[in-house]
């Protein structure tokens, strides 16, 4: 079952695979949701693509500002392609988000998705031991992680704002070849393998997901 699923080490790599495999020769902008400081921006010019930068926060100077409880700013351009990485779990109001993104594609848009996996090895450990997942903490509350984003949910609000799944992945998995030091971190290690050989989806510090915009 665990070959089944894609693996990705980071963000960047899901990403760029995607962006790659979703192309089509009429593609023209693709919009960057949480864009960061831009590190996706050479990705998609590469593509021939105009990249069209948005945030919460201005951290660049090329970004537009876009709460997602609005719609897009009127001054944006409708994207054939949209990515929104490790951005949904910041969001209050997920649900709608989505949907606002999902009105900013154009029809058959394709949306590229990341967010942390509640299912990893990890927050399953640290649940069990704790009572808490490891990402979504209480003192977690200052990174504004404030939606917990169990997978069935995701493609639930994504389904909800006109979107068919394309496809799911496993992404950031280089905490699976971390060196150990000491005994406590070498039985850690072999206890979220045990775990992620039973669940192959508990692999992953996120997973990725592709949505195309059908409605």
């Amino acid at each position: 079952m665990s070959n089944l699923l894609n693996t990705f080490e980071d963000r960047e790599v899901f990403a760029k695979t995607m962006l790659e495999k979703y192309a089509n020769p009429d593609l023209s902008v693709i919009s960057d949701i949480g864009a960061g400081y831009g590190f996706m921006q050479a990705h998609v010019e590469k593509l021939g693509a105009i990249w069209q930068p948005f945030d919460y926060l201005k951290k660049i100077k090329q970004t537009t500002i876009w709460d997602l409880n609005n719609l897009a700013p009127k001054t944006s351009q409708p994207a054939d392609m949209a990515l929104f990485l490790e951005v949904l779990e910041h969001l209050a109001n997920p649900l709608l988000g989505l949907q606002n993104i999902g009105k900013h594609l154009k029809k058959d848009g394709v949306l590229i998705l990341t967010t942390p996996n509640p299912q990893s090895s990890k927050n399953r450990i640290n649940l069990l031991l704790k009572g808490v997942l490891y990402a979504f903490q209480e003192k977690h509350l200052k990174e504004q992680h404030v939606f917990t984003p169990w997978e069935h949910i995701v493609k639930f609000f994504l389904e909800q704002s006109g979107f068919e799944i394309l496809e799911y992945a496993v992404v950031d998995t280089k905490y699976q070849t971390r060196k150990t030091k000491g005994i406590k971190e070498f039985l850690k290690l072999q206890l979220e393998k045990l775990i992620e050989k039973r669940y192959p989806k508990a692999q992953g510090m996120s997973y990725g997901i592709v949505a195309r915009k059908i409605d």
